[in-house]
């Protein structure tokens, strides 16, 4: 989640980061909008996680 956020949201970029496919970083991410209930493409969503990585 924070590779994710720190690239601004982009799927490569955090991929090629993490040396995970693509595919790989989209499931997940979609994985934790789901436990969550949140979207992460919503900048108020992503201003929480990033809150919430910083406060943990």
């Amino acid at each position: 989640m924070e590779t994710y956020l720190r690239y601004s949201g982009s799927w490569t970029r955090c991929a090629e980061q993490l040396h995970l496919h693509v595919n790989s970083v989209r499931y997940r991410i979609q994985r934790v909008q789901d436990l969550t209930g949140r979207d992460l493409s919503c900048p108020e969503d992503q201003v929480d996680f990033f809150l919430a990585l910083r406060i943990g």
